[in-house]
C-alpha cells in the first residue's frame, strides 16, 4: 500500500485543501481524519473529541477503514502523530510523513474567523509547537493561497 500522512495542528489548512487536493492526486483515496466523527457522534451520542475514551476505538475505525483501500494509494489528513498512530504496534500502514504548518498568529487569526473558542485557540497552538518539534519535512501554508498548497502536497505525495 501507498500510504501518506499529512499532520497538521487545527487552523493549518488541511480540511481547506482537501477538496483541490482530490483533483490533483487522481486514483487516490484521500480521507480526513475528521470525516467520520459525525456519524460516530450519531451512533454513540457523544463526541469523538470530547471523549478521550473514544480515542482508541475511533482510531480503530479510521485505520480500518485505511487498510480495506488494499492497493489503492492513500492520503490521510490527520492530528495524530506517527507515535501516536503506532505504525509497528497499532496496525497501521507504514507510510511518508508531512508536516502542514502555519505560523502561529495566522494560526490564530483563522481559527478566531471560523468561531473557535479562546480554550481551543490555545490548544492548537500548543500542538503546533508541538508538532515542528517532530523534525517532519513541513509545507508552511502562512501566506499562500489553496491551489498552491494543494500542488505542494500533490508533488510531495507522488514523489515519495
Amino acid at each position: 500500500m501507498q500510504m501518506r500522512y499529512v499532520l497538521g495542528a487545527p487552523g493549518a489548512g488541511k480540511s481547506t485543501m482537501l477538496p483541490v487536493l482530490t483533483e490533483r492526486l487522481p486514483g487516490w483515496a484521500l480521507l480526513d481524519w475528521d470525516w467520520l466523527m459525525p456519524p460516530v457522534r450519531a451512533l454513540v451520542g457523544r463526541s469523538v473529541r470530547k471523549h478521550p475514551e473514544l480515542w482508541d476505538p475511533y482510531s480503530e475505525l479510521v485505520r480500518s477503514v485505511v487498510t480495506s483501500l488494499g492497493s489503492v494509494p492513500v492520503l490521510l489528513v490527520t492530528v495524530c502523530t506517527p507515535d501516536e498512530l503506532d505504525h509497528v504496534h497499532g496496525g497501521w500502514p507504514a507510510g511518508d510523513w508531512l508536516l502542514v504548518d502555519c505560523d502561529d498568529e495566522e494560526r490564530v487569526r483563522r481559527l478566531r474567523a471560523r468561531g473557535e473558542q479562546e480554550g481551543g485557540v490555545a490548544d492548537a497552538v500548543a500542538d503546533a509547537a508541538a508538532y515542528r518539534s517532530l523534525g517532519l519535512p513541513c509545507i508552511d501554508t502562512t501566506g499562500r493561497d489553496v491551489a498552491s498548497v494543494a500542488d505542494a502536497v500533490a508533488d510531495w505525495a507522488r514523489r515519495r
